[in-house]
């Protein structure tokens, strides 16, 4: 595969995309939480979180399918699709999750020790859950079970299509172009990070999250 400028830009394009994606997802919920006489706090609480996550994914999904269409690719060559492997691709992939445990951990108590030293332990409420006055007030009951609903698809979106941007599409490029794995690396861990601030209610927990994916994409990789 040839990279050129114009896959170069597609590649930073999908990057770093979803980031202002959730920020219009957000921005929308706003005005129809404003318009219909909704409580809301800014950005919203992580149970409303699978709610913008999902449209930003099935906008994503649309952007990678046009893109590799564009290139004459498809997501079968993208993720080295072969149905003979594929019971052995499956058993992989739950090893792999046990494997990205330590190195996620890892990263958590770093980043945990780099905020706030040997008191680690004493902020982890705190940067996870977050103040209590965040949570006082009122969600509809027709809008939770609506969150319930999308989180049963969330897990079979979100992942997988994260993977598909940032391993399968931008990594390759960004290293074919640059010929450094180091900027293949870091310039797609940056966007896997950005865009999981939204996660979080306040500063606190925003900066934790950015340099947890950040540093745990790092080690993972």
């Amino acid at each position: 595969m040839k990279v050129g400028a114009d896959m170069l830009k597609d590649a930073w394009l999908v990057s770093f995309i979803r980031f202002p994606l959730l920020i219009i997802a957000l921005l929308l919920l706003f005005v129809i939480f404003e318009l219909s006489g909704l409580q809301f706090h800014f950005p919203f609480l992580p149970e409303l979180s699978t709610i913008y996550f999902t449209v930003v994914n099935i906008i994503c999904f649309i952007l990678i399918h046009r893109l590799l269409k564009k290139e004459g690719r498809t997501l079968k060559e993208l993720i080295g699709y072969r149905q003979e492997f594929l019971i052995k691709d499956i058993l992989y992939g739950f090893l792999w999750l046990v494997v990205l445990f330590v190195p996620f951990t890892l990263a958590v108590m770093c980043t945990m020790f780099i905020m706030y030293g040997v008191d680690m332990l004493q902020h982890f409420q705190t940067v996870f859950a977050g103040d209590e006055d965040s949570y006082l007030f009122t969600r509809p009951v027709w809008l939770m079970w609506f969150a319930a609903i999308v989180s049963l698809a969330f897990p079979f979106l979100n992942g997988p299509i994260e993977e598909i941007m940032y391993r399968g599409y931008a990594q390759p490029i960004f290293f074919k172009y640059f010929k450094k794995v180091w900027i293949a690396i870091v310039i797609p861990s940056l966007g896997f990070a950005l865009q999981h601030v939204f996660w979080q209610l306040h500063s606190r927990g925003q900066l934790f999250t950015l340099q947890r994916f950040f540093f745990g994409e790092l080690v993972v990789e």
